[in-house]
């Protein structure tokens, strides 16, 4: 069996996926990267609602716990639950990741990671399998039974890099995803998940750390630049 084909079946299977349209996670941000970024951001009780076939997120407590972030490709709103819309930036995503570059964030630069960030996370590896994806496996990692897949994406994904790289273990999970991403740098990152667990059939990792790497190759487990915990899951 291929690998991408093994990969979709242990994370529920294309006929489930795409039977859903929306999900809600409740989750936590935390690490370094956001304080270095944009050190007001609150990111530990997130409550995020978005399309599971087209890149909307709604995030509620974003960036603190009485406001609202709105995530778009091409838009970015911050409202205030008292006053309503407060802040709003339309560009295109080209633009907007170029603006990630800066040293520093604003509220709604952080938002607009975010958004992408957690879309990404929880549509792979089902988005993998559109066709206007170009996936080919590479050999295995010596010592380890992870299999590998280079994925080319299409423009129309805002995502970290055009060319990303996914681990999978020996029961088809995501163990792994590495790029280099111009907004946190030059310097190659390693997402690693962990603690799978199934909701709605669908398989989520509920928890991540954005790693370096090493130039043997290797993660460096500390410092994590983010790390990301999933509390529940519904895919609707």
């Amino acid at each position: 069996m291929g690998l991408l084909e093994n990969a979709l079946r242990a994370s529920g299977g294309l006929d489930l996926w795409r039977l859903t349209r929306r999900f809600t996670v409740h989750l936590s941000i935390t690490g370094p990267l956001c304080a270095a970024k944009s050190s007001t951001a609150q990111l530990k009780e997130l409550v995020v609602e978005g399309r599971t076939h087209a890149q909307e997120l709604e995030m509620t407590g974003f960036p603190r716990a009485d406001m609202r972030g709105l995530y778009r490709p091409a838009r970015v709103v911050l409202e205030a639950q008292d006053v309503g819309q407060i802040m709003e930036r339309n560009a295109s995503p080209e633009e907007f990741k170029r603006g990630l570059q800066s040293a520093h964030w604003d509220q709604l630069q952080l938002a607009y990671y975010c958004g992408y960030l957690i879309w990404n996370y929880m549509v792979v590896p089902f988005i993998l399998a559109d066709p206007d994806f170009e996936a080919v496996e590479l050999g295995e990692i010596g010592g380890t039974s992870d299999r590998r897949l280079r994925v080319v994406f299409p423009g129309r994904v805002v995502t970290h890099a055009v060319t990303q790289t996914f681990y999978f273990d020996a029961d088809g999970f995501l163990s792994r995803q590495e790029y280099v991403s111009p907004p946190l740098g030059t310097a190659p990152i390693a997402q690693v998940f962990s603690a799978h667990q199934r909701f709605s059939g669908i398989l989520v990792p509920t928890l991540c750390r954005l790693l370096g790497i090493g130039a043997d190759g290797v993660p460096v487990a500390k410092p994590a630049l983010l790390d990301i915990e999933i509390f529940d899951v519904n895919f609707a």
